[in-house]
């Protein structure tokens, strides 16, 4: 939980609506922030929950009579329409509507906070869950084509490939399997006369990635790193099965 002080007042924020029934057993809580009232207290697009401060129209046009609602809560200031989310790091104007002259996109992206949703998001690819499957975990949606264009948006995140990267950091340590580790595995594979060179190549490109050790302009990823290790992979790694590496990589849009 984080709190802003707005006129002298500290509001909380809390991450999760876990972490708010802690300390508010039974207090309603509204799943539309859209249709929260002053007072109320909403849960947000990324789960995070905070009190209506405000509740208040205000024309959709210059000169025109068509209102549109709005809150504002301890995150910032928001039109209430099915277009708008409301996520991410408070707002550093509480009474503006914009994003700090950034797209919603580059909010996303750009943001520096993770929230639990998102911890729990990298924490089911790391461990071998399909990104768009992943998304609908952490953020449950009947809504496919969202999730997608969601789950695209957070492997592009630093904060969520830095999360995953750690997991896999783990996952690797915990096998023992360290860089010095891959080039010998990479040196045996070369030196293997029963290893054809299209298995050697894809062999060593594969365990490089994985291993954080290769940087690529176009964005290729292996199955292991973004989607988890399979013990098949490890055994893989392990036993320097070429032909299962080299199929474990897939090019992936983001």
């Amino acid at each position: 939980m984080i709190t802003r002080k707005i006129n002298k007042v500290n509001h909380p924020i809390y991450s999760s609506v876990e972490e708010f029934r802690t300390s508010n057993p039974s207090v309603d809580l509204v799943e539309n922030w859209r249709e929260g009232a002053k007072g109320s207290w909403v849960v947000s697009d990324d789960g995070q929950v905070c009190q209506v401060l405000k509740r208040g129209t205000m024309s959709k046009r210059a000169g025109s009579k068509e209102k549109n609602y709005y809150i504002r809560v301890p995150l910032g200031t928001f039109i209430c329409g099915k277009n708008i989310t409301m996520e991410g790091e408070p707002r550093k104007n509480l009474y503006s509507f914009g994003l700090a002259n950034k797209t919603v996109y580059e909010h996303k992206v750009e943001k520096k906070k993770t929230t639990q949703r998102e911890f729990l998001f990298a924490q089911y690819v790391a461990k071998g869950e399909d990104v768009v499957e992943a998304f609908v975990k952490a953020f449950p949606t009947n809504n496919k084509s969202y999730a997608e264009g969601q789950a695209k948006i957070l492997m592009k995140a630093k904060r969520i490939q830095k999360l995953i990267r750690e997991e896999i950091d783990k996952v690797l340590s915990d096998a023992d399997i360290t860089p010095l580790y891959l080039l010998e595995q990479m040196r045996d594979i070369v030196d293997r006369r029963d290893s054809h060179d299209r298995d050697k190549i894809q062999a060593i490109k594969t365990l490089m990635q994985i291993s954080g050790m290769m940087d690529t302009e176009k964005k290729t990823e292996s199955v292991a790193v973004f989607q988890g290790f399979t013990k098949e992979q490890l055994d893989a790694i392990g036993g320097g099965n070429v032909k299962k590496l080299a199929s474990a990589e897939r090019e992936v849009e983001v």
